[in-house]
């Protein structure tokens, strides 16, 4: 009995289909979401003071980390970056550049009314970013701030520097 010939074309049309089945999923299998399909509630108020790079967020059935694909940088001023996900609606802080062991960031979460909800800073991540606040239907800021001394760390005497506009 002899095989079949198959054509070039056709192997090579099979090994294209096969491999964008894999990609597929291994996209599912990673939790992968296209930015057009971000979320519609985020992960509110859970995604508070967590680690958007270490923080898996459960939205609309899908499993991601907050710091993943989707995110967007809407504002930044020197020294610091506002950072926000539509997957999860959530927003922080990254420092770009510092002035030392003396410097570091924070994210303010404001109401819908403008009144201060929360301020999140970099000392429970790995210090180059802020912890997440939630930011569905809220807005947010990220700041820069520096301590004029050893004595002021000690004391939590902390001087915001600059700040980005609020999303």
């Amino acid at each position: 009995m002899t095989k079949p010939k198959v054509s070039q074309s056709s192997r090579r049309s099979w090994h294209s289909r096969l491999l964008l089945m894999l990609a597929m999923g291994l996209a599912m299998v990673m939790g992968f979401q296209a930015p057009a399909m971000a979320a519609t509630s985020g992960c509110g108020s859970v995604c508070d003071g967590k680690d958007p790079d270490t923080y898996f967020a459960t939205v609309d059935g899908q499993v991601m980390r907050c710091s993943f694909i989707d995110v967007i940088t809407p504002y930044s001023v020197a020294n610091v970056e506002l950072r926000y996900s539509p997957f999860c609606r959530t927003a922080w802080a990254r420092q770009t550049d510092s002035f030392g062991w003396l410097s570091g960031v924070l994210v303010q979460s404001y109401n819908s009314n403008g009144t201060l909800r929360r301020t999140v800073d970099d000392t429970s991540t790995s210090g180059s970013w802020s912890a997440m606040v939630n930011d569905k239907g809220m807005t947010a800021r990220a700041c820069f701030y520096q301590y004029d001394s050893e004595a002021d760390y000690d004391a939590g005497n902390r001087r915001i520097l600059r700040c980005t506009a609020r999303y």
